[in-house]
């Protein structure tokens, strides 16, 4: 009998000690994350939280918590990845943090299931993603479109700086753009979390949008800003004399449609295996290097070098697929931003509109309307019936003296 008692002991401590899930705090950025307090609604048995706006404490690298469950900050309009929180518990009370900055722990027992932590906050503890989830990759970006900048008002002054500058220029583009790809590549949505409202609020987001949006605009004309630099004085500015860009641009945002119509088209026609995956690959294929290979040509003719044009082409790409991350970032931080504002205000707006007017008194919604009176001080609503009225008071009046 007292074994069978110890047997239970054991097996119920093994289930308690399945069910807790334990998690170390490990800092994306500085040495604290804020705990805030959580609202917990329950629905049809099933419980669900929200973010409270009262923080509470801070954790600290190395503390250790329990996790209990996850749910999303979603915004109005939910674009690209939600911010994740953790409820964690602590002295029976529960609260959230950013589960981003939590790691499953050691101390676990064997068989306890995370079930907290989504492979997006995994990644973010790699080497990858400590990199781009610190602000400096962001910042060795920003200081290499500040260096183009510089390079192209000096190369213009100076001969002996414009050929240093003829190949810097496309190199810190390059080294720029290819950061840009490989943060994007890790993070997807997420590597723009430097100017997420969700971590920053309204205006901090904004102040951070702005020199984003500058250096966006800046690395999209970058390439024709290049082009006095490498063509020389003998370029006037004329797009069909510069840099083909244009035909390389459109096979590449053309490229990953086709590919999709292809696929449907495949499925559409029941075809599989081999011929579907080949036909997917052909038609890709083609889409994009269509564009390519008119660009390589006109490049090749500018440079009158078929080794220049070749170099100058796959800087091209380069350049091309780093301005479609970043303009792709620069509309989703923007409508991350401002389309909930301009929601709420629209719904506003039609609630105030379709509200219907009050009736009676209480003096609000009041419409003048002008009132003619006639000579009997009778009240007319235009001068056409009180003319009328007073030509019958004047024919009374005549009567009279008759």
């Amino acid at each position: 009998m007292k074994k069978a008692i110890n047997l239970l002991m054991l097996l119920l401590l093994y289930v308690v000690a399945a069910s807790a899930q334990k998690y170390d705090v490990k800092c994306l950025r500085g040495d604290s994350v804020a705990v805030y307090d959580v609202v917990e609604t329950i629905r049809s048995e099933d419980t669900y939280y929200s973010k409270g706006e009262k923080l509470v404490f801070y954790l600290h690298d190395g503390d250790q918590v329990e996790g209990v469950d996850k749910f999303y900050a979603k915004d109005i309009v939910d674009v690209g990845s939600s911010i994740g929180y953790a409820v964690i518990q602590k002295d029976g009370k529960k609260y959230c943090t950013l589960s981003e900055n939590l790691v499953f722990s050691k101390d676990n027992p064997e068989g306890v299931e995370d079930k907290v932590l989504t492979k997006s906050d995994e990644l973010a503890h790699t080497i990858q993603g400590r990199i781009f989830y610190s602000i400096i990759p962001y910042i060795i970006i920003a200081l290499l479109f500040l260096g183009v900048m510089v390079l192209n008002i000096l190369a213009m002054r100076s001969k002996k700086i414009r050929s240093i500058a003829v190949m810097a220029i496309p190199a810190c583009i390059m080294v720029g753009t290819l950061l840009e790809i490989w943060a994007y590549s890790v993070l997807g949505t997420n590597c723009f979390w430097w100017c997420d409202k969700n971590r920053y609020g309204f205006f901090g987001s904004l102040l951070r949008i702005i020199p984003f949006g500058l250096i966006v605009f800046y690395q999209v004309m970058s390439i024709k800003f290049y082009e006095p630099v490498i063509l020389g004085e003998a370029f006037d500015g004329d797009v069909q004399d510069g840099i083909s860009v244009k035909p390389a641009l459109i096979s590449m945002l053309a490229a990953f449609p086709v590919l999709i119509a292809s696929a449907l088209i495949c499925d559409f026609l029941g075809l599989g295996g081999w011929i579907e995956t080949f036909l997917i690959l052909v038609s890709f294929l083609l889409a994009l290097g269509i564009g390519v290979f008119l660009s390589l040509k006109r490049n090749i003719e500018l440079m009158k070098s078929k080794k220049l044009g070749l170099l100058l082409t796959l800087f091209t790409v380069v350049y091309i697929l780093g301005c479609i991350v970043a303009v792709w970032g620069l509309i989703v931080v923007i409508f991350k931003l401002i389309i909930q504002i301009l929601i709420v205000g629209v719904i506003i707006g039609f609630v105030l509109y379709a509200m219907p007017e009050p009736k009676g008194g209480g003096g609000g919604n009041v419409t003048y309307r002008t009132v003619y009176y006639d000579e009997d001080r009778k009240a007319h609503d235009s001068a056409y019936a009180r003319d009328k009225a007073n030509e019958k008071i004047a024919e009374r009046e005549a009567g009279k003296i008759n």
